[in-house]
């Protein structure tokens, strides 16, 4: 019973999470519209319509992120695109909440009451950036590595398909997170080898067993490392040498930099009370002994995310920020806290306190929430929908040049929102200048305007 009333409260909060969605008609972000507009080109391609398709040709290299824009091109083909965009929101924030709910039970399952704490790393910073591929790996990271240790010991063959099907879906939405779950998987076979070993003293049966399983590993993850490695010799990223300091890193990390959005010193003093508590939850787990055997085997079990923790730590301050596809120190830092929730929360132990926790984060998640709600995304919104709505002026088929005059830093991409709902050429189109996702310019054969 009180299982039950746990999974309905974490409902209960999801759905209040969505409501907040239905505040606003866009949900805008940088990168957002972009997206939005983008899949709407792919939606028109795929119809044939000629005009389009003189300026736009669709990336026939295997990329990742294809995640997003292949959600959005499904709702977008009969909704409106803010529908469209409302409906992968939902997905994300309903996967990210659900998927980590299950990773915890695998891994620790009287810790599943604290996957709650999943709520306030949903609205991370990069979400609100509109890096929705690289949000949405998370679910697959969760969703995967749970359903692996799930099925470890079964002898149905079909789960190899389903392992296949997910460690796919994970390559086309975000590179680092993919490889991060093939190593995080590749650790708990050498985990489990290494129980082996101990349990039946026999190093060669622990051997076999150990490259039996990695070698099925390397075998359904195949044919996403030849996309990976056919992605990489094809495309260039040009990446640049600017990086943070070491203090300023710290900084990052004592203050929940993932969670700080628009006003750094506004939020600071709400985020970094997210690290506060999950460094009170670790001490937690280390100065309370249970004695519980069963306890003690997903502790043991819950401390290899230790390793992808440490690592991402390690990149979070050894990568220039400029490096790659750009902004790295934002995305390890949100992975590092992603893999320190992961491992905090299923090792954590059984305390009074739990739920004053649980209460203090979901209050402070929601204070957050609506202070960027009413700070900033309101007024985001109604520019959004001022530009989406100028399409009623534009004829389709219509070749824009957007003059940018807005000095809000979020503001980039804004003039997207025009060719959300009908085809049109708007030449500020960051996507299909860089080469990494699913539009890109038609650059042999661009009509000579």
């Amino acid at each position: 019973g009180f299982l039950y009333l746990l999974l309905l409260f974490l409902y209960f909060t999801l759905l209040l999470n969505i409501i907040v969605l239905f505040f606003t008609k866009f949900y805008p972000s940088m990168d957002g519209p972009a997206h939005l507009y983008n899949s709407n080109i792919l939606l028109y391609l795929l119809k044939g319509n000629n005009v389009l398709s003189e300026f736009y040709s669709i990336n026939s290299l295997p990329i990742p992120n294809w995640i997003s824009h292949f959600i959005l091109l499904i709702f977008q083909s009969f909704l409106p695109s803010w529908i469209a965009e409302k409906i992968l929101l939902i997905i994300y924030m309903s996967g990210m909440a659900l998927s980590f709910r299950y990773l915890i039970k695998v891994l620790n399952p009287k810790n599943i009451s604290l996957s709650i704490l999943i709520f306030p790393f949903i609205y991370s910073f990069l979400f609100h950036l509109g890096f929705y591929n690289f949000c949405l790996s998370f679910i697959l990271f969760f969703a995967t590595l749970g359903y692996w240790l799930h099925s470890f010991n079964s002898k149905n063959t079909y789960k190899h398909f389903i392992l296949f099907f997910l460690i796919t879906i994970s390559y086309f939405s975000n590179l680092v997170i993919f490889g991060f779950l093939g190593l995080t998987i590749g650790l708990y076979i050498l985990y489990f080898s290494l129980k082996k070993y101990l349990d039946d003293k026999d190093m060669v049966s622990a051997f076999q067993f150990c490259c039996k399983r990695l070698l099925i590993l390397l075998l359904i993850s195949l044919p996403s490392l030849i996309f990976l490695i056919i992605f990489y010799v094809n495309v260039q990223f040009y990446p640049s040498g600017e990086a943070y300091s070491v203090k300023e890193l710290i900084k990052w990390i004592n203050d929940g930099r993932p969670f700080i959005v628009y006003d750094y010193a506004g939020e600071e003093i709400i985020t970094e009370q997210f690290f506060h508590v999950l460094l009170l939850l670790l001490a937690f787990s280390f100065i309370l002994k249970n004695k519980d055997k069963l306890n003690y085997n997903n502790l043991e079990k819950a401390n290899i995310i230790v390793i992808p923790l440490l690592l991402s730590i390690l990149l979070f301050f050894f990568t220039p920020n400029g490096s790659s596809a750009g902004m790295m120190s934002d995305r390890y830092c949100l992975m590092l806290y992603i893999f320190g929730l992961v491992w905090i929360v299923s090792r954590s132990v059984e305390t009074k306190f739990n739920g004053i926790i649980i209460f203090s984060i979901l209050t402070l998640h929601f204070g957050l929430l609506f202070k960027h709600l009413n700070g900033t995304i309101r007024k985001l919104d109604a520019n959004a929908i001022t530009i989406n709505k100028a399409d009623e002026y534009i004829s389709e088929n219509s070749i824009v040049l957007p003059v940018n005059l807005s000095d809000n830093w979020l503001e980039p991409h804004f003039s997207n929102y025009l060719g959300v709902d009908k085809p049109m050429i708007i030449l500020e189109n960051y996507e299909a200048s860089v080469g990494w996702f699913p539009i890109k310019w038609n650059s042999e054969n661009l009509p000579n305007i």
